[in-house]
């Protein structure tokens, strides 16, 4: 897992999140079965976005907040449905070989190829929930799909984990799955 540190801000609860936002920052909650309180926090907006896009979910980020580093990871994100703005983060802190659930990413490499055969392939789940050591849980699962044929599946117990982790999601959770092009959509 990755290690990005980011500073943070404590907040009062009963600061104005809309004007936090207006001033380039978002409201975020930083909690954990280690701490004796949930902690409000505020980052600034900028450093929020590029976290988010530059490290996946199950990422280890550093927080900083009052002179003291905490490992968190990112448990919800909230966006506006219309504009995409973040809203809220929710971050939990987690200590060295913490056993917690996690939603893990899937990403999918080979699509060209499908493509060369006129397939594509229908996602249904983006992500999966396993458990296990914090820092042995992958950052995200890569499924490579190019020697996948028409009405090929993809079930959440397909997926290879490390012995140390336990898949959470259904087993015979439905994934992906192989299609042929439409003919509507031939050029």
């Amino acid at each position: 897992m990755s290690q990005i540190t980011i500073d943070t801000i404590q907040r009062t609860v009963s600061e104005n999140n809309k004007i936090l936002r207006k001033n380039g920052q978002v409201p975020c909650i930083m909690y954990g079965e280690f701490l004796e309180n949930s902690i409000p926090i505020k980052i600034k907006s900028s450093e929020l976005i590029k976290l988010l896009r530059d490290n996946s979910k199950g990422s280890i980020i550093k927080l900083s907040v009052n002179d003291t580093i905490k490992n968190c990871v990112v448990k919800n994100v909230q966006k506006d449905s219309v504009t995409g703005e973040l809203l809220h983060v929710d971050f939990q802190c987690v200590n060295e070989n913490e056993i917690i659930k996690m939603k893990i990413p899937v990403n999918y490499s080979g699509l060209n190829n499908l493509q060369l055969n006129r397939l594509v392939l229908d996602t249904f789940l983006s992500e999966i929930e396993m458990q296990g050591n914090v820092e042995k849980i992958p950052e995200s699962i890569k499924i490579d799909v190019s020697q996948m044929n028409f009405d090929d599946k993809i079930f959440a117990k397909d997926i290879e984990l490390p012995e140390e982790i336990k898949l959470i999601t259904e087993p015979d959770t439905l994934l992906a799955v192989v299609n042929g092009f439409n003919q509507g959509e031939e050029n």
